[in-house]
Parts: C-alpha cells; sequence; structure tokens
C-alpha cells in the first residue's frame, strides 16, 4: 500500500495508479467499481484457465475463483460439476469449454437472498408443509450462492468481501445442518424455535443496529438451551445447536458490519492522520 495525492482539477478528480501495475494492463481501457469511500480499478480481461485433468470440483473451483471461462478434458466428471454452478459449455476438440455465467451482480443481494431460503425452509418445516425435496433444493440452491459470492468477491474485491463471505458460509453451514435435522427425529417445536430465531436475525439483517443486535446475541444460551431440552435425540441436538451457533456466528459478523458501516472519519482527523503518515 503506497500513500498517493488525490488531485482536483475544476469538477473532476484525478490519482496516479502505481507505474509498475499499470505496467502489465494490455488496453488503456479499465473497469471502475466503488464501494462507500472505496473505489477499484482493475483491466477489463477475461479470465481462463486450461488443465489435462478433469474433475467436478475443478469445475466449481473455476467458478468460485472468478473465471470467464475453463477448458478441460471432456471426461472425468465435469457434469457433476456443471451442476453445482451456473455455466454453458461446448466441445472442442476433446476438450470441454465451460463458459461461466453471472446471474448476480450484487454481493449484498446474494447474501440476503441465501437468509431468506434458510428462513422460508424453516418456516415451511415449522408449518409442516417442506418436504424432503423442498429441503434438498434449499440446501443445493444455499451451496450455489455461497460460491457466487466467492465468485463476485474474486472479480469485485471489496473492503466489505470479508463480511459476505463469512455471512454465505455461515448459512450453507446452517442450512447443511437444517438438511441433516430434518433427516433425524425432529418436533414442530424444535422448527418453531429455530424459525423464531432465523425470523429475528432477518430483522435485524433489514434494519441493523447495535442495541439489537447485542439483544439478539445475549438470548443465544437460553436458545440453545432451549434446542437441546427439545431435540428428541442426542444427533438432533447436535444439529440444531450447530443451526443456533451459525446464525449466532452472522449476528457477530452483522455487528461487525455495523460498525464498519457507522465509523465516522471527520475532516479534522482525516488531515491529522494524513499529517502523521507523512
Amino acid at each position: 500500500m503506497e500513500r498517493r495525492r488525490l488531485i482536483r482539477i475544476r469538477g473532476s478528480y484525478l490519482v496516479y495508479l502505481p507505474k509498475k501495475v499499470a505496467a502489465l494492463y494490455e488496453t488503456p481501457d479499465v473497469v471502475v467499481y466503488w464501494e462507500g469511500r472505496f473505489v477499484g480499478v482493475t483491466p477489463p480481461a477475461r479470465r481462463r484457465y486450461a488443465c489435462n485433468i478433469s474433475a467436478p470440483q475443478i469445475v466449481v473451483a473455476g467458478y468460485a475463483a472468478g473465471l470467464d471461462e475453463l477448458y478441460i478434458p471432456k471426461n472425468g466428471g465435469a457434469a457433476k460439476g456443471l451442476e453445482k454452478v451456473y455455466a454453458e459449455w461446448t466441445e472442442e476438440g476433446g476438450l470441454l469449454k465451460i463458459r461461466y455465467i453471472d446471474k448476480y451482480a450484487d454481493k449484498p443481494e446474494v447474501v440476503e437472498r441465501m437468509l431468506k431460503i434458510a428462513l422460508y425452509l424453516l418456516e415451511g418445516l415449522e408449518k409442516g408443509t417442506a418436504t424432503k425435496k423442498t429441503v434438498e433444493a434449499a440446501d443445493d440452491e444455499t451451496d450455489l450462492l455461497r460460491l457466487t459470492v466467492n465468485r463476485l468477491c474474486a472479480r469485485q474485491p471489496t473492503p466489505k468481501c470479508a463480511f459476505y463471505i463469512q455471512l454465505a458460509r455461515y448459512y450453507e453451514r446452517a442450512v447443511d445442518h437444517i438438511r441433516e435435522l430434518y433427516a433425524e427425529s425432529h418436533t414442530p417445536e424444535l422448527w418453531r424455535l429455530l424459525y423464531n430465531t432465523a425470523r429475528e436475525l432477518a430483522e435485524i439483517h433489514n434494519r441493523r443496529n447495535v442495541e439489537d443486535i447485542v439483544k439478539f446475541l445475549s438470548t443465544i444460551p437460553s436458545r440453545r438451551f432451549a434446542v437441546m431440552q427439545t431435540a428428541r435425540s442426542e444427533l438432533a441436538m447436535l444439529h440444531a445447536v450447530r443451526v443456533v451457533d451459525y446464525f449466532e456466528n452472522a449476528a457477530e459478523v452483522y455487528l461487525d458490519l455495523t460498525l464498519y458501516d457507522n465509523a465516522e472519519i471527520t475532516a479534522e482527523e482525516a488531515a491529522r492522520h494524513s499529517a502523521e503518515m507523512r
């Protein structure tokens, strides 16, 4: 990291990019993206990768890594990987040419969708309307959305990516344990406890403030104890507790995110800090 001066030219702003980095750009055009006060600059290049190994894990990894295209041998079970990502493919000379598709562009939108899936799934389980097919579909989509958050952050890394990746991972794991809990013995009361927890977490997601998040976190021990008392088996208790744990982890990230979003830097403090760095 280097400190550079922001130059104001009438109504425009100019900052010189590091020469050792900009010299690597193959085109004079650049892609500019931003988040709050952060501005990112990158060349508009397509990212490709080719290897002589074909496996579903490579297909999934290419999507999560933000690749545009992947070339692999057509044999080796790549079809299973294609089922787990957004992509199109063609055959060229014994190779699979995979072109990944960006269905989403907004990271917060993807994270919100993951939370809604968990919420709607638990609501259906609590009401007795969700089936095995519903649970499996929710699990599959949550897995794909978690990979999508990774992909978006690889393509446009911003300061909040750390928060979004954590949230996506916690929601994916929560749904994984809901799936396992569904396969075990469970009661409507247990689903109700988990649904109410998810519902309150969704309220935090929509209206984040420190007081509400801290209040929610203070209730986690009692919620954890309640699901332990309600579970019919030790294995069901384990999965139910893990769901509560991951919702707690998500709330802690929302607290981090709330502090990050609401931190203030006054002009005087910025000037003093700039002087200290010189």
